[in-house]
């Protein structure tokens, strides 16, 4: 399992969760939904987007 802290990387980088559902194409309920719960999972897509906005 990956487990990354998005709030963290958002705060460092001064970045907001809007500009970030923007970027990945996501709307906010999903994005906080996947955020907050351990138990849900992301798909490859979303996880290729976030990695791609983030530069990781």
């Amino acid at each position: 399992m990956i487990k990354i802290n998005v709030e963290k990387i958002l705060k460092e980088q001064g970045k907001t969760k809007s500009w970030l559902c923007d970027e990945m194409d996501i709307s906010f309920y999903n994005l906080n939904k996947a955020i907050k719960s351990g138990k849900k999972s992301i798909s490859y897509k979303y996880l290729e987007r976030f990695c791609k906005s983030f530069k990781l």
